[in-house]
């Protein structure tokens, strides 16, 4: 994929704002009479008996008109697409299927008083590479610092990042950063309420069923080193299951 192949179709309001085009669809108020145009229909005739009535022909001719498309006005770059989200990571883990004794209730400690931070990704498709950072807050300058984070492993190519419509992914806080880094970075906005079509979602769905969900760890810090051992470890065929893709040829 390369930057120059792409066009933007429906840019949304934070699109709008930092300059991108959107289509114009030329539109034609009824009633009102345009240059150029003529009406075409058959000539009608009505028979009763005794009378006859004959309408003069009437001839429309509408000029053929042209959406007009806005390209992105970006450089001839390699492209990369990215889906981006975040997920919160609690200390109180959360409950779900577990392997229990028959006849005996399940037990899953907690720490008594919840602790929890969030962890920001991007994964590429197809490729399965991507970047896990945990913050202490989700704010509008944490997602700015993984954004950057991610231009800086790939300086020389275009970056194209889908996000839904979260307020700290699309406030204006974030407008001069994104105007600042036009040429090598653009959002893919989400339509609203649309968490399956966000790839990454699936990750985080499979990280909870295996890292969270019904397991306590004795301090915080021992459950971020199992998320952290846990995305290193992750085979990449189950990367490519999660993003539809199946096992590889």
């Amino acid at each position: 994929m390369t930057s120059e192949a792409v066009e933007l179709i429906a840019p949304d309001t934070q699109l709008k704002r930092l300059g991108y085009p959107e289509i114009v669809v030329p539109w034609i108020e009824p009633g009102i009479a345009m240059p150029g145009i003529e009406i075409v229909m058959p000539r009608i005739e009505i028979v009763m008996p005794g009378i006859e009535i004959a309408m003069p022909r009437i001839e429309i001719a509408m000029p053929r008109i042209a959406l007009e498309r806005s390209r992105i006005a970006i450089p001839s770059r390699r492209g990369r697409l990215f889906f981006f989200d975040e997920a919160n990571v609690s200390w109180c883990p959360q409950s779900g299927r577990v392997y229990r004794l028959a006849g005996k209730e399940a037990r899953v400690d907690t720490p008594g008083q919840n602790h929890t931070e969030y962890i920001l990704g991007s994964l590429e498709y197809p490729s399965g590479e991507g970047l896990y950072e945990i913050y202490a807050h989700k704010t509008h300058r944490e997602v700015q610092a993984h954004w950057q984070h991610l231009m800086e492993m790939y300086p020389n190519e275009f970056l194209f990042v889908v996000r839904d419509n979260a307020s700290s992914h699309v406030t204006p806080e974030l407008d001069s950063f994104l105007l600042e880094h036009k040429h090598c970075f653009c959002l893919v906005p989400l339509p609203t309420y649309s968490p399956n079509l966000n790839l990454i979602e699936r990750l985080w769905h499979h990280m909870r069923d295996k890292i969270t969900r019904s397991h306590f760890y004795p301090t915080f810090k021992e459950l971020c080193e199992a998320l952290v051992k846990w995305f290193q470890t992750l085979p990449f065929e189950r990367f490519r299951s999660l993003m539809g893709l199946g096992s590889d040829p």
